[in-house]
């Protein structure tokens, strides 16, 4: 295995679940006002229920980045270990 490589590829993960989290929560926020701003009772739940959608996804891309962080982390270990 090339740890090197995990090392890399779990970095490179974890920023990019990161990065989408921001867009997430973002959108989240839009949707939150849009609802603010809904002129009947369906538009508002419809906003509000994407913006929930959105929050839900923040979240899961949150933990997938930690998740990425500890396999990297972990390679670390072992590449420095063999050194």
């Amino acid at each position: 295995m090339h740890w090197q490589e995990v090392v890399d590829v779990g970095r490179s993960d974890a920023a990019a679940h990161r990065d989408r989290a921001v867009l997430e929560r973002a959108g989240a926020a839009r949707c939150t006002e849009e609802a603010r701003t809904a002129t009947d009772l369906d538009s508002e739940l419809l906003w509000l229920m994407r913006a929930l959608q959105q929050r839900s996804a923040a979240a899961s891309n949150e933990i997938a980045s930690e998740i990425s962080d500890r396999i990297a982390d972990h390679a670390e270990r072992v590449l420095h270990a063999q050194q």
